[in-house]
């Protein structure tokens, strides 16, 4: 009996000590966040902005409207304290697996930030670097998915990174 009490003590105190290393328990890094890569409408919106998860599932935080030969379409997120927006304007011809500059002038996107009271607005004429590739428009079933990344400055604010961009989402016609 003594010799069952004294493992299992041995047993608790090495399962308090990895505890405490924090061994086993993996905290996701900001990647690890965003949605998975994924073709089937799942309408789901994630990026990193500026190193740090925006990710929305909630589809009322979501829009995609393709009208007058121009697909519109991005997400916001609101949590009480912070407010942020992406949004992305292409004009068509769009097709699947090519890159659109959002440098080229049919090509838009913009962010806007909030924190607390501080406003930043990035309008789409301040975006200076950036792409989206689709990996599928599906016009049979409103469905598009893809990547894109971007970058954007004003000048009353910081400069903005979006990267590691994603979205897998459905679209009104």
């Amino acid at each position: 009996m003594k010799t069952l009490l004294t493992i299992v003590l041995f047993i608790s105190l090495g399962l308090c000590i990895s505890c405490d290393l924090g061994l086993g328990i993996h905290e996701p890094t900001e990647l690890e966040k965003l949605p998975p890569l994924t073709t089937s409408g799942e309408n789901t919106f994630g990026c990193l902005v500026n190193g740090v998860a925006f990710v929305v599932t909630n589809t009322s935080q979501q829009v995609a409207i393709f009208q007058q030969g121009q697909l519109q379409f991005g997400a916001s997120m609101d949590d009480g304290n912070l407010n942020e927006s992406i949004y992305m304007i292409l004009g068509d011809p769009l097709t699947e697996n090519e890159i659109y500059y959002f440098t080229e002038s049919r090509n838009n996107s913009e962010y806007q930030g909030r924190d607390g009271s501080f406003i930043c607005f990035y309008e789409f004429e301040d975006t200076y670097e950036g792409s989206l590739t689709f990996s599928r428009i599906d016009r049979t079933n409103f469905i598009i998915s893809g990547t894109f990344e971007f970058s954007t400055v004003t000048a009353d604010c910081d400069t903005v990174k979006i990267t590691d961009g994603r979205f897998d989402m459905q679209y009104t016609p």
